[in-house]
């Protein structure tokens, strides 16, 4: 007998449905079923446990830290910045312990000013984020092109606890340590979801499925299935492109830009450039512009599109939703890797405790009106 035969003869087939793919999705399972809760996750068929986006671990948004500060106050946007470290650290004992190679190069992150604003935002932020415990160093365009093949960019910021890696390693690893641990797996597509007082419904191609809880966890679109965090979501479907790099080229391993436009992992012999913004006509003509600028070989690489979401604030949407049996992890865009792990932590300890650490500029808001 299939498994949603089995699921749709019992009222509550599953404590919690996981929706979704990728890290979120894989992260948040595995620890709900840690906490000894029956878990199914379901997700779309054919696209196996691939995640989307770039392997790039970087904390806080694509904005530099004082705009943040200035936004949201200065005990919110460290809190955000934590966050990015506690992602980092869970992630690091999650790969010492499956014992997996994985690419993990914690050598830091990029932030790249395209400008002299924007250089000295980073100038400025570069005393604020020491203040407040983080490490990193600001690089004036001098500096900049010194260490590395670069031209064109007015400064940089580095973060010294960013990350690069390969994430269709880690989700491989995520999914075996997650099935080991009991999780059911359900390939088939999903196509709504409701709530009420007793529970979750799971419609999927292949039968319902029904659960105590639900979480929607993706890096790829959750508006259709959770229309109360959609309306802070913009769609961040938009190009993709891999270029082979030109033998011994320096560049950093991780960076992004400070418009939140583009980020890249570099990790020889290949470069990934991404669109992060909300998708604009324009996208893949930035990449090859960006490219045509790097120490990389002609040819024009490999192109691709993926489906994602961002908020307009260009912070992720993690939490509980209120008065209702449903959580989510989502708008993550390019940069999952960044928010997965914690993210999980958070939502299985909110579940399974009723203890919510998600840093409340995280949690599921109005739409919000711009970027931080």
């Amino acid at each position: 007998m299939r498994l949603l035969d089995r699921l749709r003869r019992r009222e509550a087939a599953t404590d919690v449905a996981v929706v979704g793919s990728g890290l979120p999705a894989l992260a948040v399972a595995l620890e709900l079923a840690r906490r000894r809760r029956r878990v199914t996750l379901l997700g779309p068929a054919g696209r196996g446990e691939a995640p989307a986006g770039l392997g790039l671990a970087a904390l806080g948004p694509s904005r530099p830290y004082d705009r943040v500060v200035r936004a949201l106050g200065a005990a919110p946007a460290r809190g955000i910045w934590a966050a990015g470290r506690e992602n980092l650290d869970r992630m690091r004992a999650f790969v010492a312990e499956a014992g997996i190679d994985c690419g993990l190069e914690a050598r830091g992150s990029f932030l790249l000013a395209a400008d002299r604003g924007e250089a000295e935002s980073l100038a400025e932020s570069e005393d604020m984020l020491r203040d407040d415990g983080f490490s990193g160093e600001f690089l004036d365009h001098f500096m900049l092109e010194t260490r590395f093949d670069l031209s064109g960019f007015a400064g940089a910021y580095w973060a010294a606890e960013g990350a690069a890696l390969d994430a269709a390693a880690l989700a491989r690893a995520l999914a075996e340590k997650a099935r080991s641990a009991g999780v059911a797996f359900v390939a088939a597509p999903v196509r709504s979801l409701e709530t009420d007082g007793a529970g979750v419904e799971v419609h999927t191609s292949e039968g319902d499925v029904r659960a105590g809880a639900g979480v929607v966890a993706t890096d790829a679109v959750a508006t259709g299935l959770v229309g109360a965090v959609g309306r802070s979501l913009v769609s961040a479907a938009s190009d993709r492109l891999r270029v082979a790099l030109e033998p011994g080229a320096a560049l950093p391993s991780a960076a992004r830009s400070v418009d939140g436009a583009v980020a890249w992992t570099a990790s020889p012999p290949t470069l990934v450039l991404a669109a992060t913004a909300p998708a604009v006509a324009e996208d893949g003509a930035r990449l090859e512009r960006l490219a045509a600028r790097l120490p990389v070989r002609p040819g024009g690489g490999e192109r691709w599109i993926e489906a994602s979401e961002v908020a307009s604030d260009g912070l992720p949407v993690v939490g509980i939703l209120p008065g209702q049996p449903l959580a989510v992890a989502c708008g993550f865009g390019a940069t999952a890797a960044s928010w997965a792990f914690a993210s999980a932590w958070w939502i299985a300890e909110a579940l399974a405790s009723g203890r919510d650490a998600t840093p409340p500029p995280l949690r599921p808001r109005p739409a919000p009106p711009g970027p931080v």
